[in-house]
């Protein structure tokens, strides 16, 4: 079993030392704990402060408790699509408040065990290609929004590890596990620049990093090769991901595969994420059940 630890990181922007995962590309979690996960807010806050909620009650109970969020935390729909005018492939009406979302989540990781994966979105910020999902640039948008705020955010987004880990089986993408290194340290040499003029098609075949980012579906061969490069066995543990859009909440692919959706473009009632005990182990998707594992964002009846 691989090592799951990493020295702090300082930085310059925030008032204490950034977190320990910032800065690489690999973030490790512990042994023990309980692991919340969630995926693809994209400039839902109110959701967002539904999963600190949650896990705020897991430390109220004495637990060591993780927040993680698998990419995409920002890039809403426009305004203009509130009111009648929102279609039901969004699910539940909002308001992108991108910019108030990042700026909060800066400050919860300065006071609490989370973090966030980076996603395709967040890449269109440090090095990655234009996105044009509801606006012709995203990130251009959104950093306009930002105004004096901008290159603080710009540089907290650069330091987004790309995956996450840990013992019990579980290893956290934004995209599906279309590519791997071979080893954990490997992953540590990737760049997130580089890729402003790869076309959108191209970036599957660009590295491990558009791959991850971009990828829909993945086969078991591919993330079986991504678990043998975490846990040293491909027939251990399971790929949890968001990216895409599951609009019954989550879909499991095989023994190693498991997609989450937690908010964008679903109905309240179908928005979902996992919640682990770190000192469990998972060996694979068939682990995961429904009502323990895999819960509601929003109970019926609780919002």
């Amino acid at each position: 079993m691989r090592a799951y630890a990493r020295p702090p990181v300082a930085a310059p922007y925030l008032s204490s030392p950034w977190p320990s995962w910032w800065g690489h590309k690999v973030a490790r979690l512990p042994a023990h704990g309980v692991l919340i996960v969630a995926t693809d807010l994209q400039g839902n806050l109110e959701d967002f402060r539904a999963l600190a909620k949650i896990h705020r009650k897991e430390l109220e109970a004495g637990k060591d408790a993780w927040l993680v969020l698998c990419g995409d935390l920002v890039h809403g729909p426009p305004d203009e699509l509130t009111g009648p005018d929102w279609p039901d492939h969004l699910g539940t009406p909002y308001v992108d408040r991108s910019d108030e979302l990042v700026l909060e989540y800066m400050r919860y990781v300065q006071e609490h065990d989370s973090f966030c994966l980076l996603g395709n979105h967040e890449h269109a910020h440090v090095g990655g290609p234009v996105v044009s999902k509801f606006h012709l640039d995203e990130a251009a948008v959104l950093e306009a929004r930002l105004g004096d705020a901008r290159d603080r955010v710009r540089a907290f987004l650069s330091g987004l590890p790309l995956i996450a880990v840990a013992p019990c089986g579980i290893v956290c993408t934004h995209g599906a596990p279309w590519a791997t290194e071979p080893d954990l340290d490997a992953f540590e040499n990737l760049q997130y620049e580089g890729h402003e003029d790869v076309p959108l098609w191209r970036m599957l075949e660009s590295g491990t990093v558009g791959a991850l980012l971009w990828a829909r579906g993945a086969s078991d061969l591919q993330a079986e090769a991504l678990l043998a490069a975490v846990h040293g066995r491909p027939d251990y543990g399971f790929v949890m991901y968001g990216h895409d859009i599951v609009r019954e909440g989550y879909e499991t692919s095989g023994a190693r595969q498991i997609c989450v959706s937690t908010s964008f473009a679903l109905f309240d009632e179908a928005k979902t994420y996992l919640r682990l005990e770190l000192d469990r182990e998972y060996p694979d998707v068939y682990a995961l059940r429904p009502g323990h594992e895999i819960l509601p964002l929003h109970p019926a009846g609780m919002r």
